[in-house]
């Protein structure tokens, strides 16, 4: 029956609307379905296996008072009350020290990002980690206005002595010191692969410096429980939580071991994430890591204390080609993070992934913060996601997948013991294979890379300066072995397996070509030619087009005299029955290494492989299997 959407003929024009109800909106949305079925043509299963809907009601989300409110716990809605002021979050820059690039330089990076806006800086590793290298560094910083944030990884406690003794150096009170020394024994053994101590032993040394830090420094934060390592290998966002729930559990129980009570152990503990360019996923991701760090301390005794949140956009998502792209991808995310409440955002330049963070990489991605804090007034507003029903909805749903593995975690003897063991890398590594499945068949697009990528761009040309954190695990240094050693959790960008199909063209001598054996005239091939000519440029095959062809001898002439290796043919299906066959045969006859068909061949496909067609090419296809074959094809080898 269909549904009755009209309204009553007697409705007062001041009267409300009726309300309509889900029954009746199924039974419209069943008449323009015509029958598909509604689950595949709308309903999206994420990759934690959630099932989002496209349409939410007020009996889909959690109960009304479930989120509470901002600044009080569970903290789902922010950890402060109101809307925050002008200065909104903390905007963190990001700097490190590659070879090739002096102390000077960082220090004038670092002093142009405090004067142009940034409100605190993390420093990355400057070679040598000693007091005299960090003075060089941050000279001319006021120590007692900016924060220093240090990302040492396994030199983390050289850090900590290096900014004491500055802090002490430059008469700074330890009350007035502001920053985070950074220390995360888990995470830095996870992206570098070892640990000279073993992982209980390097958790009781960073508990113990908590305590201290606690006692000693009331504005810095010692521990660092950062779930970016694992997102940069692939995980996905209820994994990611997990395992930042998990490493921040270890830290806080190693804080009290060492003295603090559970308060100031979890005042001492900053979680860093991900923010994607997946605007909801990271809302409800940031929103859900406050409510199940809330349980923790819950249970903990330490419920009055919010999570201390650090944002950082993904760098798994940057891509190489096109870089441009990033700056959008970074200010979705920087939006995301805002309105979930992040407490500090750091912004990846846009030329991150190749390397080419330059002055001008840095204003940019320092201004989009500030752009959205103070011309868009967002930071003026407080948690402005909560209450919509899909988004409390989703919060909910990643907050309990996350327990879920949090808790798996902890089962098995906590996060130090799956990661010795070596079976967070076994399952990235998983997690990873099928993402790749997706971005291969473009069911997870790239923008600029496996769609609507730009041909005629230069090659990117890595200049080496200013890279905010380097991806690349670090050596074991000379002395002790190391107590631990797994497989490091490698950076897997996303765009990257595409991305090396342009590289081996652009390494190659000429660029390879793919004739365009359109049938027919212009309506009846188009659609299937553009699709062609789309896919083959996302590995830097330029397509060679024309209007046409209406017999096969002008075709053959036109494919002879383009000297393309690959050919596609491009047209309707009725034109497929009557041309396809003969026209594969003529173009292997002319010299083609491969013949392509755009479209599905149906019955026809032994037929048409009989006659030469080697591959049928359209939606949902392996694209990055068929790009490499057709590489090799036009003798570009790669090992994709």
């Amino acid at each position: 029956m269909d549904a009755d959407v009209s309204l009553p003929p007697d409705l007062p024009l001041g009267a409300e609307f009726p309300t309509p109800d889900r029954d009746q909106w199924l039974g419209l949305v069943d008449k323009v379905l015509a029958g598909a079925p509604f689950d595949r043509k709308l309903v999206t299963t994420t990759a934690d296996g959630m099932r989002i809907e496209p349409l939410y009601t007020d009996g889909d989300g959690p109960a009304p008072d479930a989120a509470g409110v901002p600044g009080v716990a569970p903290f789902v809605r922010g950890a402060t009350a109101g809307s925050r002021n002008v200065s909104g979050w903390d905007v963190r820059q990001w700097h490190g020290r590659p070879d090739g690039t002096t102390l000077d330089e960082v220090n004038r990076a670092v002093i142009d990002d405090l004067e142009g806006g940034a409100t605190s800086v993390v420093l990355g590793p400057l070679g040598a980690n000693d007091v005299e290298t960090l003075d060089r560094a941050l000279a001319g910083v006021y120590l007692d206005l900016a924060p220093i944030c240090l990302d040492w990884g396994p030199d983390a406690f050289a850090g900590v002595r290096a900014l004491t003794e500055l802090w002490a150096r430059r008469e700074v009170a330890p009350s007035a010191a502001l920053g985070e020394f950074g220390i995360d024994p888990l995470g830095a053994t996870a992206r570098h692969g070892w640990s000279i101590d073993p992982l209980p032993t390097a958790l009781a040394a960073a508990g113990a410096a908590a305590a201290a830090t606690a006692e000693t420094y009331p504005g810095v934060r010692a521990l660092l429980a950062d779930g970016t390592v694992y997102a940069d290998g692939g995980a996905s966002p209820a994994e990611e939580l997990a395992y930042a729930l998990a490493t921040g559990v270890a830290l806080l129980r190693a804080t009290v071991d060492a003295g603090a009570s559970v308060a100031d152990a979890a005042a001492q503990i900053t979680f860093r994430l991900d923010a994607t360019a997946d605007q909801f996923t990271t809302m409800a991701k940031l929103r859900a890591a406050r409510r199940c760090w809330a349980r923790v301390l819950e249970v903990s005794g330490a419920a009055e204390v919010p999570m201390h949140l650090h944002a950082c956009t993904a760098r798994s998502a940057m891509s190489q080609r096109d870089p441009w792209v990033n700056l959008l991808r970074a200010t979705i995310g920087t939006f995301a993070a805002a309105t979930a409440g992040a407490d500090a955002i750091t912004v990846l330049p846009f030329g991150d992934a190749a390397g080419r963070t330059d002055d001008d990489g840095r204003r940019l991605a320092r201004n989009t913060q500030i752009v959205l804090a103070e011309e868009s007034n967002l930071a003026r507003v407080a948690d402005p996601a909560g209450g919509s029903w899909y988004v409390e909805s989703f919060t909910e749903m990643l907050a309990q997948a996350a327990w879920e593995r949090f808790r798996a975690i902890e089962g098995a003897g906590g996060m130090a013991a799956v990661l010795a063991a070596g079976e967070v890398g076994r399952a990235l590594a998983a997690r990873w294979e099928e993402r790749v499945a997706a971005i291969a068949t473009r069911r997870e697009p790239i923008t600029g890379v496996s769609e609507f990528p730009d041909l005629d761009e230069p090659a990117p040309a890595a200049t080496a300066r200013f890279v905010p954190a380097a991806a690349a695990p670090r050596a074991v240094p000379p002395g002790p072995a190391p107590a631990v050693r797994i497989d490091a959790v490698p950076l897997r960008r996303l765009a990257a397996p595409f991305e090396a199909l342009r590289d081996a063209v652009d390494a190659a001598a000429t660029r390879p070509t793919v004739f365009l054996a359109n049938l027919g005239p212009v309506a009846t091939h188009t659609a299937r030619a553009t699709f062609a000519k789309n896919l083959f440029e996302v590995a830097g095959i330029r397509a060679v087009g024309n209007d046409g062809f209406e017999d096969d001898d002008t075709l053959v002439a036109a494919f002879t005299a383009a000297g393309a290796p690959l050919a596609v043919i491009c047209s309707s299906d009725t034109v497929y029955a009557e041309r396809a066959a003969a026209v594969a045969t003529a173009l292997r006859a002319s010299g083609a290494r491969r013949v392509y068909l755009a479209g599905a061949p149906g019955e026809r496909r032994a037929e048409l492989e009989a006659a030469g067609v080697d591959e049928f090419v359209m939606l949902g296809v392996d694209a990055l299997d068929v790009l490499s074959r057709a590489l090799d094809a036009a003798g570009v080898p790669t090992s994709a």
